[in-house]
């Protein structure tokens, strides 16, 4: 028979304490992917497909001001402009026209990379 010290509460505590900062720093979703490093995580884009209506153009930033729907992944729904890539992109569009256009997020500025009337 075990003398009793008055210690076995704090080294139960201990105890359960150690199991449970061990059980915490494993992930409770091993469904998620690690980000790729290397050659891979270089091959990652950031890219994104939205769709609105044009609301105004500025050809000389280049610019386009487009309300559009929620871009999945990227932000809800809004009006805002973006900067265009190629100032190419603008031609034939006019404000009123609904678009399909591409944002790349990649270097932490949205920017237009691809833009069609629809």
């Amino acid at each position: 028979m075990l003398k009793q010290t008055g210690r076995w509460p704090v080294v139960a505590i201990c105890f359960a304490l150690a199991l449970a900062s061990g059980c915490a720093s494993q992930p409770a979703d091993k469904s998620t992917s690690p980000t790729p490093s290397g050659s891979a995580g270089a091959a990652q884009t950031n890219l994104y497909q939205g769709v609105g209506v044009v609301k105004a153009l500025n050809p000389q930033r280049p610019g386009i001001e487009i309300d559009h729907e929620e871009i999945v992944g990227l932000m809800q729904a809004m009006q805002m402009e973006f900067p265009v890539n190629d100032r190419a992109l603008l031609n034939g569009i006019t404000v009123n026209d609904r678009v399909d256009f591409t944002v790349d997020n990649a270097s932490g500025e949205m920017t237009i990379i691809a833009l069609k009337k629809k």
